[in-house]
């Protein structure tokens, strides 16, 4: 089996020790690779150095655009080359490559898994913190009426290549990494691995789009407009002041609005840290034509 590695790069990152943990794991596992560097355009002098580097490497291959984009993007482009793997691993440069996390990607695939998805699992009391938010999440993509989400890792998975071949046909495939979720023919495992809560987040890959500044001013003023209505509704009712049923439920109205869009507000903002925002074709027409690829 062969296994097509994509490493979305939004900043500088260690690709020697990238390569050396893939290599490591695939040998291990007995089965062949080609590792795909996808480079945002402020990243040359690492593309130069990946040319140079990997010159005797076949399986290291690489492309970079000509302008700044996310990482969903650089791995759109890259899943285009992908059709010819058994499986593609997705593994965002935000971090480094666990081979533990590959090796069990791989086995899992091998299993019969056509998705693999990976779950970051914390300790202490940021593992409280997380679960709490994950149920907010939960019920926000019920009040959305969008499809189920595992709420996984969406930059450091495996898909199979039916998997892949299917994303490729899709009009909307910048979010494919998250429409996974509502793929109900494939089967799918979850590796778990746990992590230090300690451990720093690269903001160069948390994705805010354009509307994100105005959401958020309405849906946070919105809560605190309801706040202060149900503070003036229990102060009233404490103080025996005359106010009418009916701007009681107003004033608690006002609250269960702003709970409401505030709660919408961090679901929808964490779907776009999972998926990115919606592009149209033509956009993606034009990066890939002003693509350079090394090896590929």
């Amino acid at each position: 089996m062969k296994y097509g590695f994509i490493v979305p790069l939004l900043t500088e990152y260690d690709v020697k020790l990238a390569f050396d943990s893939v290599s490591k794991a695939c040998a291990d596992c007995g089965v062949e690779y080609d590792l795909i560097f996808a480079l945002n355009s402020k990243l040359s002098a690492m593309f130069s150095k990946i040319r140079n580097e990997f010159i005797e490497s076949k399986n290291v291959k690489a492309f970079m655009v000509d302008r700044p984009v996310d990482q969903y993007k650089l791995i759109t482009l890259a899943m285009e080359k992908c059709e010819d793997y058994d499986a593609t691993i997705i593994y965002a440069g935000k971090e480094e490559i666990n081979v533990d996390v590959v090796k069990a990607f791989i086995t899992s695939h091998q299993a019969g898994n056509k998705i693999v998805y990976l779950r970051k699992v914390y300790r202490g009391f940021k593992k409280l913190t997380e679960a709490i938010k994950a149920s907010f999440y939960k019920l926000g993509i019920k009040l959305l009426n969008v499809f189920k989400d595992v709420n996984c890792e969406t930059d450091i998975q495996l898909l199979d290549v039916d998997v892949v071949k299917t994303i490729n046909q899709l009009p909307g495939k910048n979010r494919q990494l998250r429409t996974l979720d509502s793929l109900l023919y494939y089967t799918t495992d979850i590796i778990h691995l746990e992590v230090d809560s300690k451990e720093p987040v690269n903001q160069a890959f948390t994705v805010k789009d354009k509307s994100y500044l105005k959401n958020a001013t309405v849906a946070y003023t919105s809560l605190g407009v309801g706040v202060v209505s149900a503070l003036v509704s229990v102060l009233a009712l404490s103080l025996n002041w005359n106010f009418h049923i009916l701007i009681h439920l107003g004033l608690w109205f006002l609250l269960a609005a702003g709970v409401v869009l505030a709660l919408v507000f961090n679901t929808r903002k964490t779907l776009s840290y999972r998926a990115g925002t919606q592009v149209e074709p033509s956009e993606y027409v034009a990066l890939k034509d002003k693509v350079e690829y090394y090896n590929m």
